[in-house]
């Protein structure tokens, strides 16, 4: 979206880095006259690496075996322009090897070691009796699940009841992940080392092996799950009055899908019908959540309006099908509402008991970074508040709220490249973004290291067993923990976004010759960029402008013709002219009226 000039890296300086980061090179093995190599898929390294050893995962194999497949390698220790092949991956067209290219690049896996197996294996028993008589047996409560209809591993439950004098009584129970993960066990640290799942339109690296991640500690409907509840009476205004956490034994009622909920809440005459006993708390959930999110607004929440894209697969080709805005509905901002109070429940509690503790922290925004926002902003003839010297949520949220909805995406997108980027921390700093003093991330142990960490902390703290020399312990714990899991975050998101770009190229190479309306989100002395509303951005090249004389005038962000002056946020229609896949970069041409 919105495009701005970015410093560039001489070859060497990319190479270094790249090299530096600990990446391996992923690209095609090619037999060659003299020796083999391998020409990398990333253009911006050189063009091909000699190879000095080819094996897959340890096997040595011939290289007329796998001559033009796509490959593994790693640096050679002492002379960077060679590598050691040493994975396979099999050939361009088989399906799926485009996402583990990208996967793998980064030092990302699917397999476990088999240590890690072995204990996930010993660990997911069933629930032993004393262990359920111990904890506080919500089995009998209605608690229910709202996930995407393809989520398999379900970390929440949420239950509400309403009191005759207008509170409630909310509570969310998370998945008791630490039960089965032991400190300083195998699982313990590979899920440190891996920080986070990450998750792709047809598969997911999970942090913990499925035995434990969509089996024994995934909250499954009519299964003995343990957990750890969090109950919240929360008052009239929306505050909440008390809190207790107790270490619970649970039973979801039933597993809803957002698109069921939605329909509820829309009084679809089937849902409302199958689902008639629960309707009346989704009904006050909906009431509830309203109330919570006028009230992080009042505080300075800023709510940012970028649209994730939504891939949809063939299910049995894997080829891509659709693009699409992923949808916000209500019932998404549910579960969202409720785990961002539980959220900062938990993090206030640590603080007020002094807990050592990973929170999540988002710092105010970088001065030159909201001043550079300011420039880019007039382009657009947004009216705003911000100041470089006191921005605010309040200015931010008042200026993308007064947005015409075919330009917020690319506003918004602009807004939240000025802000910090959020991250883990063993300090209490507060979160900008939601206005919040106090916040760390609780809600999903199966699936973050964070949330397994502190639910670790916790535990212990209920069964007061925080000794000194443990405090001490888990107080240079928590240090690396947030290093740790922000590294890692860094990287699966870096991941997850190019396996996006990478399948919104493919669905648009599929539709070359096609016609689209954008917006205009970006120019520059070459071309115009453009946004479809399917989150599919291209460039429309001087060439393939309608016929002018332009002049790029860089100050106002406007290109300027004799006939026609092109501007951020115009409206224009496109039609695809072209597809890089190795780039992953879309080419549009303009539609001449």
């Amino acid at each position: 979206m919105a495009q701005t000039k970015r410093e560039r890296l001489s070859p060497e300086q990319y190479l270094a880095a790249y090299r530096e980061s600990g990446r391996n090179v992923v690209g095609t093995l090619i037999k060659g006259k003299d020796a083999p190599f391998v020409i990398p898929d990333d253009e911006k390294l050189p063009q091909h690496f000699d190879v000095k050893t080819i094996t897959d995962r340890g096997q040595t194999v011939m290289l007329a075996a796998v001559n033009g497949q796509k490959v593994v390698a790693t640096f050679d220790s002492k002379n960077p322009d060679k590598v050691h092949v040493v994975e396979i991956l099999g050939l361009q067209e088989k399906v799926g090897t485009d996402i583990l290219s990208i996967i793998r690049a980064h030092n990302l896996y699917q397999e476990f070691p088999n240590e890690v197996l072995t204990e996930a294996k010993s660990v997911a028993k069933p629930i032993q009796p004393t262990e359920a008589q111990r904890r506080t047996d919500l089995r009998k409560s209605v608690l229910v699940t709202i996930d995407p209809d393809d989520a398999k591993d379900l970390d929440d439950a949420v239950s509400l009841e309403k009191n005759a004098d207008g509170t409630y009584e909310l509570g969310v129970h998370i998945a008791d992940v630490t039960h089965y993960v032991a400190e300083n066990s195998a699982l313990d640290n590979e899920a440190f080392n891996r920080g986070t799942s990450v998750y792709f339109p047809n598969m997911v690296l999970p942090m913990l092996p499925t035995q434990l991640s969509n089996n024994i500690c995934s909250l499954n409907p009519r299964e003995d799950r343990l957990a750890l509840s969090v109950f919240m009476t929360i008052d009239r205004t929306g505050a909440v009055a008390k809190h207790k956490i107790v270490e619970s034994i649970i039973k979801v009622h039933t597993r809803f899908t957002y698109d069921t909920v939605q329909k509820i809440l829309d009084q679809d005459e089937t849902a409302v019908a199958q689902y008639a006993e629960l309707v009346p708390m989704f009904e006050d959930m909906a009431m509830l959540t309203l109330l919570l999110e006028q009230n992080r607004r009042k505080r300075g929440e800023v709510v940012f309006d970028v649209p994730e894209p939504k891939i949809i697969l063939d299910e049995k080709t894997g080829k891509i099908k659709d693009v699409i805005a992923y949808p916000h509905w209500l019932s998404h901002r549910i579960i969202e509402s409720f785990m961002v109070l539980c959220n900062e429940t938990i993090s206030r509690y640590a603080l007020e008991h002094s807990l050592p503790f990973v929170y999540r922290i988002h710092e105010k925004p970088d001065q030159m970074k909201v001043a550079r926002l300011i420039e880019m902003l007039k382009p657009f003839r947004v009216e705003h508040k911000i100041t470089a010297e006191h921005a605010s949520g309040h200015a931010y949220q008042k200026m993308i709220d007064g947005l015409d909805k075919d330009i917020r995406p690319i506003i918004s997108s602009l807004a939240l490249r000025s802000m910090q980027k959020a991250k883990y921390s063993a300090d209490c700093l507060g979160h900008f973004g939601l206005g919040a003093k106090y916040y760390c991330h609780f809600t999903s142990p199966i699936r973050r290291y964070p949330d397994l960490a502190i639910h670790r902390i916790i535990k212990l703290m209920l069964n007061r067993k925080l000794s000194s020399h443990k405090i001490t312990e888990l107080t240079e714990f928590v240090m690396r923990a947030s290093e740790q899991s922000s590294k890692t975050e860094l990287v699966a998101t870096e991941v997850e976004r190019e396996v996006d770009n990478l399948k919104r190229a493919e669905y648009m190479h599929d539709h070359i010759g096609e016609k689209f309306s954008g917006v205009v989100s970006g120019i520059m002395d070459f071309g115009v960029f453009v946004y479809l509303p399917n989150t599919v951005e291209g460039l429309i090249k001087i060439d393939n402008m309608p016929p002018d004389s332009y002049r790029f005038n860089e100050s106002q962000g406007l290109l300027v013709g004799r006939k026609r002056t092109f501007k951020m946020g115009d409206k224009i229609d496109v039609i695809c002219v072209g597809v890089n896949l190795a780039r992953r970069q879309v080419e549009f041409a303009a539609v001449v009226r």
